[in-house]
């Protein structure tokens, strides 16, 4: 039925290619999860800032 309609419209649906830009673009899982472990990382080597951070910012809109 949706590529009736698509024909219908003179449009094509996306191609492979297209979709998977769209939908993360074209990043490896294993850097997606170095990044994360790396953001993991910095905040638990940072946690009293992190910490005081959103305090801070949990009192300002108080």
């Amino acid at each position: 039925m949706q590529n009736l309609e698509l024909m219908q419209m003179g449009l094509d649906s996306l191609e492979e290619q297209e979709l998977q830009e769209i939908e993360g673009g074209a990043w490896p899982k294993w850097l997606k999860g170095v990044t994360w472990v790396s953001i993991g990382n910095e905040i638990i080597e940072n946690w009293e800032d992190v910490k005081k951070g959103l305090v801070d910012g949990w009192n300002s809109i108080n």
